[in-house]
């Protein structure tokens, strides 16, 4: 006889699997609830980058509740998968895709910005994936010596034109191009009143590709908000290059591309508000924004937080992912043609 009888009813098998699905589809709807606060706390802030994992996520556990006819979960489930499909679809700015032909007319321009982990020695694979896509202009985030080494000689012929910040760290820059830098600038970003975290800067450069209106590039790497005065400093540096931009190119029709390993995805009011206030534009030629982290994972596990934004006379012909080559995130290459 045991000691201490237990009057609870048994719980089988099938009971128990319901009771997990019942606990997954509070938790999924919980961790959304958390994300819409994103605004006010960093920890909400990391919720706010799943919103596509929500949907997909929550599509399986409604599936689920269906089999097992946990009506009220499966409305649950419908009604996330509906808000977070919503999010998705609202946020995309997507343009037709372009003919092979429309990649090779007069006037194009071909950007390629790419964090390459910092701790990578070898870049063999870099240099041949830049050769082969024949950017007009690209820039390598996270770069050490090593990556500024590799500019200097196996790019140098390709790339004439070279801007090196290299770092011990995660937050060194370096860039080529084809065409003469006409401007070259490294505003301390950091150097926020108030404000402490690691030392960073945005990369600014001017070049005027042959028959086209020149165009201005805007560089930031953003540092990760697992911290919240990373969060803190994250979102100052989003708010510094707005202004940046914005003082700068006091014309609508001043060509301006926005880059970088950001750290945000496109659901963050944060993002939302880079958009608002410099009216730049997030667009795609991909039904979806470009996962391009963790690499390592697959696609539908990863996030957007690699982003090329354009304004102006700028017309989005091409938008892709391109490799990881070894780092935790893939690069992006863009062709835009200068319209004027």
């Amino acid at each position: 006889m045991a000691l201490f009888p237990t009057f609870a009813r048994p719980v089988s098998r099938l009971d128990s699997f319901n009771n997990w699905i019942r606990l997954f589809c509070i938790l999924l709807a919980c961790a959304y609830i958390l994300s819409l606060g994103a605004a006010y706390l960093w920890v909400f802030d990391l919720f706010r980058h799943f919103i596509v994992q929500y949907a997909m996520l929550a599509l399986l556990f409604g599936g689920l509740a269906a089999v097992r006819k946990l009506w009220p979960y499966l409305g649950l489930m419908i009604a996330l998968t509906g808000v977070c499909g919503y999010e998705v679809v609202s946020r995309l700015d997507t343009v037709p895709f372009q003919a092979a032909e429309a990649l090779e007319g007069a006037n194009l321009l071909k950007v390629v910005v790419y964090n390459r982990h910092h701790s990578l020695k070898e870049h063999q694979a870099m240099v041949d994936f830049i050769l082969t896509e024949e950017p007009d202009i690209f820039f390598i985030l996270e770069a050490n010596e090593s990556h500024a080494q590799t500019l200097k000689t196996a790019l140098a012929d390709a790339y004439p034109h070279q801007f090196l910040m290299p770092k011990g760290h995660a937050f060194g820059m370096v860039a080529g191009s084809k065409h003469k830098f006409t401007l070259k600038w490294a505003p301390q970003s950091h150097l926020v009143e108030g404000l402490e975290g690691v030392p960073n800067f945005i990369m600014l450069a001017k070049i005027q590709p042959e028959g086209a209106k020149p165009v201005k590039f805007y560089a930031l790497h953003a540092p990760p908000p697992m911290l919240p005065v990373f969060f803190r400093q994250r979102n100052a540096e989003l708010a510094h290059v707005a202004a940046l931009i914005n003082q700068q190119n006091k014309k609508p029709t001043d060509n301006v591309i926005l880059l970088g390993d950001w750290n945000i995805t496109p659901y963050s009011p944060f993002f939302g508000k880079l958009l608002a206030d410099t009216g730049m534009k997030n667009q795609t030629t991909a039904p979806y924004f470009l996962p391009t982290w963790p690499a390592e994972l697959p696609s539908l596990l990863q996030i957007p937080i690699d982003h090329i934004l354009h304004r102006g006379g700028l017309t989005l012909i091409e938008k892709r992912r391109g490799p990881s080559l070894g780092s935790d995130h893939h690069a992006i290459v863009a062709v835009f043609k200068i319209e004027h």
